[in-house]
C-alpha cells in the first residue's frame, strides 16, 4: 500500500493525515501550537513550534506504516505570512501571520506609489496591511533585518525548506504575498521596485505538484521519514482547500468555515471586482485561479462567544462529561431566525472582505430589556454568515451558485450548515471528508507530483456528498431582509472605530 503524507498548518496546529493512494484516509493527529495576539491587531508565531508539531504528528502516522511506503509528503499552509530567514537558512525573528494587521503604513505606501487600482490589477488582490509584502516592509523598517535577510517564505514553504533544505514557493502562496503578477505567474517588477525591495528577497516560483526537495539525513532522524522521501512544494491552504473540496469545473463553489472562513470558487480567469471587494488565489498549476474572499473571525467568533458568554454551558458539558457546543447548538437551533432583532457584526480582528477595514470591531446591536442569551448566542452565528453573504453576493455578480460545498470543522454541524443554507439562500452540501479540504488538497498535490494521480479530476477517489441542507424559502426571505440593515449597521459604525 503506497501513503500520501499531508500536513495542514493551521493557525492553532499541526494536522498531518495519511491518505492511501486509491483514496482511503488512513489516519490523521494533531498537534496544537500557540499564537501569540498582541497590541490589538498584531498576531507571531513561532516556526520552531510548526517544526516541532509536523515532526511529532509525522511519528505518530509512521508508527503504524513502513516509511518506504510513504510515496510523497506536501504540506497546506496558513498564508499571507512572512517568515524571515537569513543566509544560512536560520529564522531571523518570529513569524508575522496572517492574522496581523499592523503594517498599516506600509500599505499606505504603497497605495502612494503603485495605486489601489493598479495593485489590484497586477496581483488581483486588495493592497492590504495583511499581505506579505507590507509585514516584509514593516520588518524591515523596525528590526533591522536587512543586512541579514535573504529570503522571506510561508510557513509551508519554511517547513519543505526544513525537510529538504530547498527554499522555494508555489504560486498559490505567492498570490498571496502582494508580489505576484496573477497574469503571469512571474513575480511583479513593478511592485517590488515601488516598494523598493530586492527581487532577490523572494523564492524561486514553482506549481504545487512540483519536487520541493528530498527528506534530507537529518530531517529523516527527527521526523521518522525515510531519507530521500520525495517533498512536494505544496499550496496555500485557500487552494487546498479549493482542491479538497472537489470543485473541478468553472462556476462550482464552496464556503470553508474555520478560525476564518471564505467562498470561493473555480473560474478560468481573475475576477476583477471594480470595488476590490474579493481577491484572488493562483491554483496548484500555473495559469488556474480561484476568486475568493475571506473573513478574518468565523470560528474564532464562535469561540469568542463559547468564552465569553457560555461560561454555564461549559460548566454543565464538564459537569455531565457532554459536549459544551451541543449546548450551545440546541440553543441556537431553537432560536428563531433574526435573533429577536439583535444583530452581531463579527469584526473581532478588522476585516478582510468585503470591507478591508483593519481597524473594524465586533459590536451587538438591536439589545433591549426582553433579549436574551440564545439570541446573543444566533446573533454570533447568524452575522458570521451574513458577511459570508455579502462576500457571495459579489460572486453572484457572475454566476447564480444554487449549492456550494462545506469544508472546515463547523461543518458537521447542522445548526451551522441550516443558518448558512438560510441566509446564503443555497443548498449546502456536506462531504465524507469536511475537515480534510486542506490535508486532501496537498495529498492530491503530491499524489500528481508523484505520479500517483494523474490530476485534479482523481480528487473523485477520495470525495463523496453525504448531507444536502435545503435553503427554507420563508428563512431566506427573512434574512435577505435583514441583509442590507446588517450592512447598513457597519457602515454606519465605520467612523466610531
Amino acid at each position: 500500500m503506497q501513503y500520501l503524507l499531508a500536513h495542514d498548518v493551521g493557525t492553532s496546529g499541526d494536522k498531518a493525515t495519511l491518505f492511501t493512494t486509491d483514496g482511503a484516509l488512513r489516519a490523521s493527529a494533531v498537534e496544537p501550537y500557540p499564537c501569540r495576539y498582541s497590541h490589538g491587531t498584531w498576531a507571531e508565531q513561532d516556526p520552531e513550534d510548526w517544526y516541532a508539531a509536523v515532526c511529532r504528528s509525522t511519528r505518530k502516522l509512521l508508527a503504524d506504516i513502513d516509511p518506504a511506503d510513504v510515496a510523497g509528503v506536501s504540506f497546506s499552509g496558513h498564508m499571507m505570512g512572512a517568515v524571515f530567514l537569513g543566509r544560512g537558512g536560520e529564522l531571523l525573528r518570529s513569524a508575522i501571520i496572517w492574522a496581523d494587521q499592523r503594517a498599516t503604513e506600509q500599505q499606505r505606501l504603497l497605495s502612494e506609489r503603485v495605486g489601489d487600482a493598479r495593485f489590484y490589477e497586477i496581483t488581483g488582490s486588495r493592497n492590504n496591511p495583511t499581505s506579505s509584502v507590507c509585514k516584509l516592509l514593516w520588518a524591515l523598517e523596525h528590526d533591522g533585518l536587512g543586512p541579514r535577510l535573504d529570503k522571506v517564505v510561508n510557513c509551508k514553504d519554511y517547513l519543505a525548506a526544513r525537510l529538504t533544505g530547498t527554499v522555494a514557493t508555489d504560486y498559490s502562496d505567492a498570490s498571496g504575498t502582494g508580489a505576484l503578477d496573477v497574469h503571469t505567474f512571474e513575480w511583479s517588477r513593478e511592485i517590488l521596485e515601488a516598494a523598493g525591495l530586492p527581487a532577490s528577497y523572494f523564492p524561486e516560483l514553482r506549481a504545487s505538484t512540483d519536487l520541493a526537495g528530498r527528506v534530507t539525513a537529518r530531517a529523516a532522524a527527527e521526523t521518522g521519514l525515510l531519507e530521500g522521501t520525495p517533498v512536494f512544494c505544496g499550496c496555500g491552504d485557500g487552494t487546498a482547500a479549493s482542491v479538497g473540496s472537489g470543485i473541478s469545473a468553472p462556476g462550482e463553489g464552496y464556503v470553508s468555515l474555520g478560525t476564518s472562513a471564505w467562498v470561493s470558487y473555480l473560474d478560468g480567469a481573475p475576477l476583477l471586482d471594480p470595488a476590490m471587494r474579493t481577491f484572488n488565489m493562483a491554483g496548484i498549476r500555473r495559469g488556474s485561479v480561484y476568486p475568493l474572499g475571506t473573513m478574518q473571525a468565523a470560528g474564532s467568533s464562535y469561540s469568542w462567544m463559547r468564552d465569553q458568554l457560555c461560561g454555564g454551558e461549559q460548566r454543565d458539558a464538564a459537569a455531565r462529561g457532554g459536549s459544551v457546543y451541543d449546548e450551545i447548538n440546541r440553543q441556537i437551533a431553537a432560536e428563531a431566525p433574526g435573533a429577536g432583532g439583535v444583530l452581531f457584526l463579527p469584526y473581532l480582528m478588522g476585516e478582510r472582505s468585503p470591507w478591508w477595514d483593519a481597524s473594524a470591531c465586533g459590536a451587538f446591536l438591536g439589545l433591549r430589556q426582553e433579549t436574551t442569551h440564545a439570541q446573543l448566542l444566533r446573533a454570533v452565528m447568524e452575522g458570521v454568515a451574513m458577511n459570508l453573504a455579502l462576500i457571495l453576493r459579489v460572486f453572484r455578480e457572475q454566476r447564480p451558485f444554487a449549492s456550494l460545498r462545506i469544508l472546515g470543522a463547523a461543518a458537521r454541524e447542522p445548526v451551522w450548515r441550516q443558518v448558512l443554507a438560510d441566509v446564503l439562500n443555497a443548498r449546502i452540501e456536506l462531504l465524507n471528508l469536511p475537515e480534510e479540504g486542506c490535508s486532501l488538497g496537498a495529498a492530491v498535490a503530491a499524489g500528481i507530483g508523484c505520479g500517483a494521480l494523474s490530476g485534479l479530476e482523481d480528487v473523485g477517489r477520495f470525495l463523496r456528498v453525504v448531507t444536502v441542507t435545503e435553503p427554507d424559502p420563508e428563512r431566506a426571505g427573512r434574512y435577505a431582509a435583514l441583509l442590507p440593515k446588517f450592512e447598513d449597521a457597519f457602515r454606519r459604525l465605520q467612523g466610531l472605530y
